[in-house]
């Protein structure tokens, strides 16, 4: 790790003070090698001060122990119908995993306790079916899990539910993580999952999708995770601010994801992780310093502070968890039906993320808005992006106001002339 990593994780540090994560973690990552560092990751957000509550599932144990004893499950997932027999060996796999988890926390000096602050009802008959012991949840003590976070003491929750009768029940560990973060309004909501995250690469380690995108992402997935991902929009729309999907039975996923601006899963989210805004003035000098390469490269225009406060409402920067990350400028001409896409870049380690093709479509909307009917742009090296990604077409200067002209003959920077009619 370098000084530049350390100051990067270092200004989270006072923006996590205090807040509440929600970890939900697959019962396949409770029993693998890597169980013992998560659990140290873990100390380290408390250190923190990150408030914490675990919530793990158990199916992994249950298909081990079901193997073991030859019994047939009817679910391994608290989803369906739970029939006795595997309700009674589900019961047995979860509180020997919900032993062993509080054991190894001690291990690590963390302090936790199991909590009984889960509560719920039996899923009852669905669609002329008896679920038997499948249950629901219906509502978190958040009470008894808040004087727990306020002593220190991590909660420890499994899946299964209480009823008013005081019958349990086994529910899905993930609609649990749902409603417990969504009871506490926790920051974030992470679910350390047993598999690797779909629509993930090595070339697109991380993925953020706003709540309102929800139901094209689930297009692209299976039911098991259209379900997941449900829970986690359903979490995002019920005030919890960030939801995670992360491969768990990666070493280091947990502080890879909480400690970088765009991680290594797939998030979605309700806040203003990653928004276009008009650039303001505290933000010129960032902005200087984030397109210095570019100008040195010859790709940009060199730009003085004065020059960009000049005309600093033709500026839009894109934002991602506080940061620029890249911006864009629409330079208008007096009586002219023509505006200039400017001073458009990205910083190189958030290329290939889209932010390009959102600041120009967010630059477009406001060219329309004006009543613009063409918007030229200058490129000495992006003519294939321009053209192939979005839509312009090779022009001449005579496309250019005449202004504009002049000032790009006197700079003999032989750029090519983009249009783009609106």
């Amino acid at each position: 790790m370098g000084f530049g990593d350390l100051r990067g994780i270092l200004q989270y540090v006072p923006q996590f003070q205090n807040k509440t994560f929600v970890i939900a973690i697959d019962g396949a990552v409770a029993s693998s090698e890597v169980f013992s560092n998560l659990l140290l990751d873990i100390a380290v957000l408390q250190s923190l001060s990150v408030r914490v509550v675990l919530v793990h599932g158990a199916g992994a144990q249950i298909r081990e122990l079901a193997s073991k004893r030859g019994v047939t499950l009817s679910s391994d997932d608290g989803c369906g119908i739970t029939d006795e027999p595997t309700f009674d060996l589900s019961l047995d796999a979860i509180t020997s995993l919900n032993f062993e988890i509080l054991r190894q926390l001690a291990g690590v000096r963390l302090r936790a306790a199991s909590v009984n602050a889960i509560h719920g009802h039996s899923e009852g008959v669905v669609k002329g079916v008896d679920q038997q012991f499948t249950g629901r949840v219906s509502w978190v003590d958040a009470g008894a899990l808040q004087a727990m976070l306020d002593s220190r003491i991590i909660p420890v929750l499994s899946p299964t539910v209480i009823t008013s009768t005081g019958n349990t029940m086994r529910v899905n560990s993930d609609a649990v993580g749902r409603k417990v973060a969504s009871a506490l309004n926790a920051d974030k909501l992470i679910f350390l999952c047993g598999e690797p995250v779909p629509l993930l690469t090595e070339d697109r380690p991380h993925l953020a999708v706003a709540v309102e995108d929800a139901g094209a992402l689930t297009e692209k997935l299976d039911e098991h995770w259209t379900i997941r991902v449900d829970h986690a929009r359903r979490a995002c729309e019920n005030g919890v601010s960030r939801a995670h999907f992360l491969n768990g039975l990666e070493n280091d996923a947990l502080l890879a994801e909480v400690f970088s601006n765009e991680g290594v899963g797939l998030m979605m989210f309700s806040d203003h992780y990653l928004r276009v805004r008009p650039l303001e003035g505290k933000d010129v000098p960032d902005m200087l310093s984030m397109i210095r390469n570019s100008v040195a490269d010859d790709a940009l225009v060199n730009r003085s502070a004065a020059e960009i406060f000049d005309r600093i409402g033709d500026y839009r920067v894109i934002e991602v968890d506080g940061n620029l990350v890249g911006s864009v400028a629409l330079h208008q001409y007096h009586g002219e039906e023509v505006a200039e896409l400017a001073c458009l870049y990205v910083k190189r380690d958030h290329e290939n993320q889209g932010y390009a093709r959102r600041l120009v479509d967010y630059a477009l909307k406001m060219a329309k808005g004006a009543e613009v009917k063409r918007v030229v742009a200058l490129t000495t090296r992006a003519k294939d992006y321009f053209v192939e990604t979005l839509g312009f077409i090779e022009g001449s200067m005579a496309d250019l106001p005449e202004e504009r002209r002049s000032k790009l003959e006197a700079s003999g920077r032989h750029s090519l002339v983009m249009v783009k009619s609106l």
